[in-house]
Protein backbone atom coordinates (compact mmCIF):
# COMPACT_ATOMS: atom_id res chain seq x y z
CA UNK A 1 0.00 0.00 0.00
CA UNK A 2 1.03 3.55 -1.08
CA UNK A 3 0.86 6.15 1.53
CA UNK A 4 -0.60 9.69 -0.40
CA UNK A 5 1.17 12.48 0.90
CA UNK A 6 -0.73 15.07 1.93
CA UNK A 7 -1.15 18.63 2.43
CA UNK A 8 -0.65 20.72 5.13
CA UNK A 9 -4.55 21.66 4.80
CA UNK A 10 -5.44 18.30 4.40
CA UNK A 11 -3.64 16.72 7.27
CA UNK A 12 -4.65 18.98 9.49
CA UNK A 13 -8.29 18.54 8.27
CA UNK A 14 -7.94 14.63 8.89
CA UNK A 15 -6.54 15.32 12.56
CA UNK A 16 -9.28 17.70 12.90
CA UNK A 17 -11.78 15.09 11.59
CA UNK A 18 -10.33 12.79 14.44
CA UNK A 19 -10.45 14.60 16.86
CA UNK A 20 -14.11 15.59 17.00
CA UNK A 21 -14.54 11.68 16.36
CA UNK A 22 -12.50 11.00 19.48
CA UNK A 23 -14.34 13.43 21.51
CA UNK A 24 -17.76 12.48 20.57
CA UNK A 25 -17.20 8.77 21.23
CA UNK A 26 -15.96 9.66 24.58
CA UNK A 27 -19.24 11.99 24.88
CA UNK A 28 -21.10 8.86 24.45
CA UNK A 29 -19.68 6.75 26.63
CA UNK A 30 -19.93 9.32 29.32
CA UNK A 31 -23.47 9.65 28.34
CA UNK A 32 -23.76 5.38 28.85
CA UNK A 33 -22.38 5.89 31.90
CA UNK A 34 -24.09 8.14 33.44
CA UNK A 35 -27.81 6.48 32.12
CA UNK A 36 -28.57 9.91 30.15
CA UNK A 37 -28.99 7.33 26.99
CA UNK A 38 -29.63 3.79 26.23
CA UNK A 39 -28.32 1.44 23.66
CA UNK A 40 -31.80 2.02 21.90
CA UNK A 41 -31.56 5.32 21.05
CA UNK A 42 -27.33 5.36 20.49
CA UNK A 43 -28.67 2.11 17.58
CA UNK A 44 -31.76 3.87 16.42
CA UNK A 45 -30.14 7.11 15.40
CA UNK A 46 -28.54 5.88 11.77
CA UNK A 47 -26.09 9.21 11.47
CA UNK A 48 -24.86 8.79 14.91
CA UNK A 49 -24.20 4.84 14.80
CA UNK A 50 -22.90 4.96 11.03
CA UNK A 51 -20.10 8.20 11.98
CA UNK A 52 -19.36 6.84 15.28
CA UNK A 53 -20.76 4.06 16.84
CA UNK A 54 -19.63 1.87 14.13
CA UNK A 55 -15.76 2.46 14.62
CA UNK A 56 -16.18 1.89 18.45
CA UNK A 57 -14.81 -1.41 19.79
CA UNK A 58 -18.01 -3.36 21.52
CA UNK A 59 -15.43 -3.54 24.85
CA UNK A 60 -15.96 -0.25 24.80
CA UNK A 61 -19.56 -0.04 24.80
CA UNK A 62 -20.55 -2.47 27.10
CA UNK A 63 -18.06 -1.25 29.94
CA UNK A 64 -19.42 1.91 29.34
CA UNK A 65 -22.80 0.88 31.04
CA UNK A 66 -23.76 1.52 34.31
CA UNK A 67 -22.88 -1.08 36.87
CA UNK A 68 -20.24 -2.86 34.16
CA UNK A 69 -16.58 -2.82 34.14
CA UNK A 70 -14.00 -4.60 31.83
CA UNK A 71 -14.44 -7.37 33.16
CA UNK A 72 -17.87 -8.02 33.54
CA UNK A 73 -18.12 -6.63 29.95
CA UNK A 74 -15.23 -8.91 28.53
CA UNK A 75 -17.40 -11.91 30.20
CA UNK A 76 -20.41 -10.93 28.17
CA UNK A 77 -18.46 -11.05 25.00
CA UNK A 78 -17.15 -14.20 26.01
CA UNK A 79 -20.76 -15.79 26.34
CA UNK A 80 -21.66 -13.91 22.98
CA UNK A 81 -18.44 -15.61 20.86
CA UNK A 82 -17.45 -12.09 20.02
CA UNK A 83 -13.50 -10.91 20.42
CA UNK A 84 -13.25 -8.22 22.62
CA UNK A 85 -10.98 -6.27 19.92
CA UNK A 86 -14.28 -6.60 17.63
CA UNK A 87 -15.72 -3.05 16.53
CA UNK A 88 -19.52 -2.70 16.18
CA UNK A 89 -19.65 -2.13 12.80
CA UNK A 90 -17.15 -5.54 12.09
CA UNK A 91 -19.60 -7.60 14.00
CA UNK A 92 -20.82 -10.83 11.85
CA UNK A 93 -24.83 -11.45 11.73
CA UNK A 94 -24.94 -13.98 14.16
CA UNK A 95 -22.80 -11.91 16.62
CA UNK A 96 -25.59 -8.88 15.96
CA UNK A 97 -27.98 -11.12 16.14
CA UNK A 98 -27.04 -11.89 19.99
CA UNK A 99 -25.52 -8.65 20.86
CA UNK A 100 -29.05 -7.23 19.89
CA UNK A 101 -31.15 -9.91 21.57
CA UNK A 102 -28.66 -9.70 24.85
CA UNK A 103 -28.90 -6.01 25.15
CA UNK A 104 -33.08 -5.71 24.21
CA UNK A 105 -31.85 -3.59 21.18
CA UNK A 106 -34.68 -3.69 18.56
Amino acid sequence: MTLVNLSDEARKKGLERARLVRKKRSEIKEQLKKGKTNMNKLFKDHELFENYIAGMKVLNIISSLPGNGRMHAAKVLEELSISPHKKIGGLGKNQKVNFYKHFNIT
